[in-house]
């Protein structure tokens, strides 16, 4: 049984875009409600693809959002003119990256969250396609969380993880490639080149003819 990525989401703010909603709620202890807010937008645009479900597994890359919390967490914990706070600690927790998608779509399915060193999505892309192989979920959404070196910015790739269909006249093989090509417009949709090289989504997206897009070294 193989698994096959459909064409990337890609979502996040850009230079110019309209200010953020106010943070509000549960979306307000986070350390990052922009993170949240490009994730839950980026799953929603999947949601429902291919006959997907509101119990479809989300796995999360999360590993620049964790590396941004905890950075925050250990500065409050310095700051002696500060009070440390619960929500501190709640801000920690990456399954609060998933908010708003619940929100927007009522998902209810289970959630993992990977923290990798090298933080380029590999283990999560990984991780995704064996569920998918080996038939412990028909199919997965995949998510990046990935933070722009340049403004700081956090930016979601998400992708929907799926058994292969069945060879159909006119319909590509996986014999031949191992997910579906890029959307128009270019695999970033926008996003910096240097983010674009870190996530694993968009690699397999341009390189067909990878046997692994996973473990694929970036130059």
């Amino acid at each position: 049984m193989k698994a096959v990525l459909d064409a990337p989401v890609v979502r996040g703010r850009s230079a110019g875009d309209p200010p953020p909603p106010p943070a509000t709620g549960a979306r307000r202890l986070l350390a990052e409600p922009e993170a949240v807010d490009a994730v839950g937008e980026a799953l929603a645009a999947l949601h429902g693809t291919g006959g997907a479900t509101g119990t479809v597994p989300v796995v999360l890359a999360a590993t620049d959002y964790c590396v941004r919390a905890a950075d925050a967490f250990a500065a409050h914990c310095e700051d002696s003119a500060r009070r440390l706070r619960p929500s501190d600690s709640v801000a920690l927790e990456a399954s609060g990256l998933l908010q708003r998608f619940t929100a927007l779509t009522g998902w209810q399915g289970p959630g993992y969250a990977i923290a990798e060193p090298e933080g380029d999505g590999s283990a999560a892309l990984r991780f995704a396609r064996a569920l998918v192989e080996s038939g412990r979920a028909p199919s997965v959404y995949l998510c990046e969380v990935l933070r722009r070196a340049d403004t700081g910015a956090f930016w979601a790739v998400a992708t929907h993880v799926h058994q292969e269909p069945a060879d159909r006249p006119g319909h590509r093989s996986a014999d031949a490639a191992d997910h579906l090509p890029a959307t128009a417009g270019g695999p970033a949709h926008g996003l910096d080149p240097v983010t674009s090289r870190r996530s694993a989504v968009l690699r397999a997206s341009v390189r067909p003819s990878s046997p692994d897009p996973a473990e694929e070294q970036l130059p």
